[in-house]
């Protein structure tokens, strides 16, 4: 998997402390209830991202927290993040950011990494490039770009994330806690990073938001996969679409 500018992995050398990955996620998700608990590849939705997470990245660079709520139904998110041995916050349901921020005061750190629970098979790899052309670039927010949808990822810089805390009011932009960036983009520094390569596959969708969309992601899978969390991107978009490879 490569970037315009950078093969993953890349070099590590200039990383001096821990970047908090954080996992949003609560039961009652709109359009598919229950989608975390729902089985792929054997286990849990949420327990196959947080084994793929854990498998990928190094724990001297990045600790991983799972942000639910404090609804009575959330408490078999939590329990399963504890089973997952993954540190777990909650807050209130739709105050999204004010989740993050609660993550971040906890856990002080330069920036945080956003992946949302419904993207099971976000990438490891495209996490510390992310990071990675963070430290490099300077910029206070990055989003990853030409991906296969859910895959990728969008990271803040700590300072921006408290910002938003005090600028973000619409209810739309305290769940959604990219969309004032966004909306915003000449206010910040912010960069979008190109991926290229065979792996860069846009039009194919391994995000789950209806039950059709798990059913697709369920294809993926081989008899005989071992730890099927750990496929790599590549590998998922050859078993989708082999013309593409």
């Amino acid at each position: 998997m490569q970037t315009s500018s950078t093969t993953i992995p890349a070099d590590k050398s200039d990383i001096s402390q821990r970047h908090l990955v954080v996992i949003q996620c609560r039961y009652n998700s709109t359009r598919l209830p229950g989608k975390a608990m729902m089985i792929l590849g054997g286990v849990p939705m949420l327990s196959f991202l947080l084994k793929r997470l854990k498998a990928g990245l190094p724990e001297d660079r990045f600790k991983i927290i799972l942000a639910t709520t404090e609804n009575t139904e959330d408490n078999m998110i939590a329990n399963l993040g504890e089973e997952e041995e993954v540190e777990v916050l909650r807050g209130d349901e739709n105050d999204v950011l004010k989740r993050y921020l609660k993550c971040l005061e906890a856990f002080p750190a330069d920036m945080v990494v956003r992946v949302t629970a419904d993207n099971p098979f976000t990438c490891p790899e495209v996490i510390e490039c992310a990071v990675n052309e963070m430290i490099k670039r300077k910029v206070d927010y990055l989003k990853c770009e030409n991906l296969p949808e859910g895959s990728g990822v969008d990271v803040f810089s700590a300072n921006l994330l408290k910002q938003l805390g005090v600028k973000a009011k619409d209810p739309q932009e305290r769940e959604h806690i990219n969309m004032y960036v966004l909306n915003n983009k000449e206010k910040y520094a912010t960069y979008f990073l190109p991926f290229v390569g065979k792996d860069a596959q846009p039009s194919i969708r391994i995000t789950v938001d209806t039950i059709e969309d798990l059913e697709n992601v369920r294809s993926i899978f081989k008899q005989g996969d071992i730890d099927p969390w750990r496929i790599s991107i590549l590998e998922i978009v050859k078993r989708m679409d082999p013309s593409i490879i």
